[in-house]
């Protein structure tokens, strides 16, 4: 049995909600340019987009890979240019890329959005309290308990694939969500994330999952 996760959908939620807390200067550094990673990229410029928008801001992006899943003195020293040329918030995407990320960001006072799981006990219990804005989550442990639920159930799963994403409006039901201890705030509280989710689910908001789109097409 393989799960793949709808990724655009968590890293929207990621980028929205970062907007809608107030940092207008986000920073993507993702581990390699697979499927995975360029989807939690692209939803993440979604929804930085969207609240930008709906706020007026004026927000900026820069973006990069670091071609490996593991932090390193390289790439800390980019991060330190980015967090010193004004880069409030860097969503590390890409497994113990954060390391360098979180080194870089300890220095200045900088933020950090997680990825795959709430990353906000280690990131922030290593590099310094309230770092972790938010995680763009994956499902992970819902998916395995489901899984062996519907195997103890007497369903043979095996040899499928499932594309896994929102399957309620209610946001602890789904696979791909922000983790309860995200930095809710006036701009962006619980109850705006439960009400962003539902209007995707039901279709009112659109993330699109075309990771082949360019700036260029825009």
């Amino acid at each position: 049995y393989s799960a793949v996760y709808q990724e655009e959908i968590s890293g929207y939620f990621a980028g929205y909600a970062a907007v809608k807390l107030g940092y207008t200067k986000l920073g993507y550094c993702g581990g390699m340019a697979v499927p995975a990673v360029l989807r939690f990229g692209y939803g993440f410029l979604q929804g930085a987009d969207a609240a930008a928008v709906e706020t007026g801001a004026d927000v900026s992006v820069v973006w990069g890979y670091a071609n490996q899943f593991y932090g390193d003195a390289d790439i800390t020293a980019v991060m330190d240019t980015w967090y010193g040329e004004g880069t409030e918030l860097v969503f590390a995407c890409g497994g113990g890329v954060y390391t360098s990320v979180a080194e870089a960001a300890a220095k200045v006072g900088g933020k950090v959005i997680g990825v795959d799981v709430d990353q906000a006990p280690i990131i922030d219990g290593l590099y310094g309290e309230g770092m972790t804005v938010t995680s763009a989550m994956k499902g992970l442990a819902p998916t395995v308990k489901t899984v062996l639920g519907r195997i103890v159930a007497g369903e043979f799963v095996g040899g499928t694939v499932e594309n896994l994403g929102l399957v309620s409006e209610v946001s602890a039901d789904n696979y791909v969500q922000l983790p309860a201890s995200t930095q809710w705030a006036e701009g962006f509280t619980e109850e705006d994330y439960n009400a962003l989710v539902a209007a995707i689910y039901n279709g009112e908001v659109v993330v699109n999952n075309d990771i082949t789109i360019t700036a260029a097409d825009n």
